[in-house]
């Protein structure tokens, strides 16, 4: 208990220390910061190793974690070139994240951060002492691309940072003892122009034939925040369930117009947002659900479900002004 306690107090007082935030660039007062803010490149880096931290912060001994990092930050401002800060970042990143030295990187890699119906894999092969190829395949719904990039090896880590392409995408992964990977991408500037819509390749990543991310369901996902409203919506879907689920790629709260105290969750798949759509509403006693997807002809066809019966003539306001956003009729 006492132990806990005190990496507690570490992490609070680290946390607090205006020194281990990512540069504020609004407030930005030494050369060293104006350089870092003016430099893309190096803005992200910045923001991947304060986050690193962070996570280490957690992971490692907190106490040593942050000794470390003040270490760093003095050989950081030794540096007065461009080269030579994102040198020490690198350097930086690597030793605080305590990289391991003989990490296997070739093979199958999925993101198991990534959202229901979407997901990446990279593929690491042709692995040499400085660099390693990576084929990226990248999808969040119907939207997808694929990559392939000649990685550089660098302290014990593999950088992206001249993909097929784009010049612009940068990416770093940094191998974990776990035996995980943790992606970090320079989003906000280069590689969010490059991926499909709504998709990310930062993320954890593991090493697998398959996705080994465990089958969604509607409680997994909280769409249902309990088992046996989920296990009610099965009995009363049936085989449509799975559908459901492939339709909550992304899933939002919506308004009970009815006004009968009602959650109501809708939820559409990216890339088709105007034809894979899906609703649920439901109560402590009662549920009602409809999807809308094409058919084997591609015309949009509709699905109602309702403890109360299925009589669309019945059905609640909420989804009935769901249904006329797609459908005419």
């Amino acid at each position: 208990m006492i132990k806990c306690l005190i990496k507690l107090f570490i992490i609070t007082a680290a946390l607090t220390s205006t020194s281990v935030f990512a540069v504020n660039c609004q407030r930005a007062a030494t050369p060293l910061q104006n350089t870092i803010c003016n430099n893309a490149n190096l803005h992200w880096l910045d923001d991947t190793m304060t986050n690193v931290y962070r996570a280490m912060l957690v992971y490692r001994d907190a106490g040593q974690v942050h000794q470390e990092f003040e270490a760093w930050e003095k050989s950081l401002g030794e540096c007065a070139s461009d080269d030579c800060i994102e040198r020490a970042y690198y350097t930086g990143i690597s030793r605080i994240a305590d990289v391991p030295s003989d990490f296997s990187w070739e093979g199958r890699w999925w993101n198991t951060s990534a959202a229901n119906v979407s997901g990446g894999v990279i593929q690491f092969s042709h692995s040499a002492d400085w660099s390693i190829i990576a084929d990226i395949r990248i999808w969040a719904g119907l939207n997808k691309d694929e990559f392939t990039a000649e990685a550089r090896k660098l302290n014990g880590m593999v950088l992206i940072d001249n993909m097929v392409d784009s010049k612009h995408c940068k990416v770093l992964f940094i191998p974990r003892i776990s035996g995980a990977i943790q992606a970090y991408s320079n989003a906000d500037w280069g590689c969010r122009l490059l991926m499909p819509s709504g998709a990310f390749i930062d993320g954890r990543y593991v090493k697998s034939d398959q996705d080994p991310r465990p089958k969604a369901t509607l409680q997994s996902l909280e769409i249902f925040r309990d088992a046996k409203v989920d296990e009610r919506f099965r009995a009363l879907v049936g085989d449509e369930y799975q559908k459901f689920v492939d339709t909550a790629n992304i899933y939002i709260y919506q308004d009970d117009i009815d006004n009968i105290g009602a959650t109501v969750v809708s939820m559409w798949v990216r890339g088709a947002a105007n034809t894979r759509t899906a609703i649920i509403m439901y109560t402590a006693n009662d549920i009602w659900a409809a999807r809308i997807e094409p058919d084997d002809k591609g015309k949009l066809a509709f699905s109602y479900f309702s403890t109360q019966g299925n009589d669309t003539a019945k059905m609640p306001r909420t989804l009935a002004e769901w249904k006329l956003r797609y459908l005419s009729q």
